[in-house]
């Protein structure tokens, strides 16, 4: 089957309504988790949906990450502890819910 992409799970719900409305979401990758996802590839979700990886963008400073401004304090201090913080990137990832092998 796919690998499984995960997420923290206090964000499975706006994750899923992000993707119902827009039809994509965003996510930061940091650490271990860089280079993981490839543009283009199919990924599970936890609660179920096939994932794929539509953009993979990689930044230095948590500042330059798009949104910033809408992010809280917390958020900012997370992604910049296992990146900037270690002279490591992150990844600012699009993503999108794929219908696979439905038969409508």
């Amino acid at each position: 089957m796919f690998e499984e992409m995960s997420f923290p799970e206090h964000e499975y719900e706006s994750i899923q309504n992000y993707l119902d409305k827009l039809g994509y979401c965003y996510t930061t990758r940091v650490y271990k988790e860089i280079r993981k996802y490839k543009v283009g590839e199919l990924y599970i979700a936890p609660w179920g949906d096939v994932l794929k990886i539509d953009e993979v963008k990689t930044y230095w400073k948590v500042s330059d990450r798009p949104f910033y401004d809408e992010m809280n304090d917390d958020e900012k201090t997370e992604i910049r502890k296992y990146s900037e913080d270690i002279g490591l990137p992150y990844e600012f990832i699009k993503f999108s819910k794929c219908s696979v092998g439905s038969s409508g």
